[in-house]
């Protein structure tokens, strides 16, 4: 293989917004960026478009990041000592933001997405609050960024996070969600329904998810990933077996891509003829970045699902 080329990078990268580069996410660096896809390699314009949820969103994905930030920010400065950053393994990204209601309260996980390449758990931490009123703990997962991780190693990082969540925090959880959106969304099912071992987990919301990752390989996505077609398929749910979860809700949001709604619909579909209780639902007026604000919101269709099945 060639040596990556490199393109700076300081405060946030924006790809090009012409239909040939468009992407959805920006990735704060200040350092330098490895590119692990060939340049010789002409991106997709019609799966850019597809796989760029800020096409259709009400806002650039800048927006969103830095107003998830804030929210973050706000609740974790309420919480004080309530919450905190807990390490799961040695490396400086590898820890959960935790907030712990009882030790046997039920136990909400959720995972960001970013596309692999942006975003934070302190970033994705803005229900804690919202779960500790209702009698939920909660936990946000980080992990390492690409390029500086390969996505497999990210994959390994949540399934640790998981285990040590459940096994090794002090927690005796009477039930474990595990919700993730976007990137998040795969990450997701890779720590429960697509898991090599069972999990324990009750059940697993996924939000606006990529299951099946083989039409990123040829999309600017794929710059920091580095993922070949084999790659993509070993690390796709979509083509891993299915661990039995108890549940799983998908949701996807009306003002998405349809490559959004049609990878949530056929992952279900998958985990339904597995045996799983699965379903996917699109919600009204929600778009790929503000869905998550329903996480936990009583009233809206993803929040009552999600204090169900932790109730249960």
């Amino acid at each position: 293989m060639d040596s990556p080329s490199v393109t700076p990078s300081c405060g946030y990268r924006t790809f090009s917004s012409s239909p040939a580069r468009r992407s959805s996410w920006q990735r704060p660096a200040c350092r330098s960026v490895a590119r692990r896809v060939p340049p010789s390699m002409p991106p997709d314009a019609d799966l850019e478009g597809e796989y760029s949820p800020s096409s259709v969103s009400k806002h650039p994905a800048a927006w969103y990041v830095e107003e998830y930030a804030r929210r973050s920010s706000a609740v974790l400065a309420d919480l004080g000592t309530r919450v905190g950053r807990e390490h799961y393994g040695s490396g400086v990204d590898e820890y959960v933001v935790l907030a712990r209601h009882t030790p046997t309260s039920p136990l909400l996980v959720f995972i960001h997405g970013g596309y692999w390449q942006a975003l934070s758990a302190d970033q994705c931490s803005m229900w804690a609050a919202d779960a500790l009123s209702l009698g939920f703990s909660f936990a946000s997962i980080n992990y390492t960024l690409a390029p500086t991780a390969t996505l497999e190693r990210i994959v390994v990082q949540c399934r640790t996070a998981l285990e040590w969540l459940t096994d090794k925090a002090g927690l005796r959880p009477a039930r474990t969600v595990v919700a993730g959106s976007s990137a998040g969304g795969h990450l997701a099912a890779m720590v429960t329904t697509a898991s090599p071992r069972p999990t324990g987990c009750h059940a697993a919301i996924l939000l606006s998810g990529v299951f099946d990752l083989r039409p990123l390989v040829p999309t600017t996505v794929n710059e920091p990933l580095g993922l070949t077609v084999p790659d993509a398929v070993r690390l796709s749910p979509a083509h891993t077996a299915v661990t039995p979860v108890p549940l799983v809700r998908a949701f996807v949001g009306e003002e998405e891509t349809d490559a959004f709604k049609a990878q949530s619909n056929a992952y279900v579909a998958k985990l339904g003829a597995a045996g799983v209780d699965a379903t996917s639902r699109v919600v009204a007026g929600r778009d790929h970045f503000d869905l998550i604000y329903d996480l936990v919101t009583p009233g809206t269709e993803i929040g009552d699902t999600t204090t169900a099945v932790l109730r249960a």
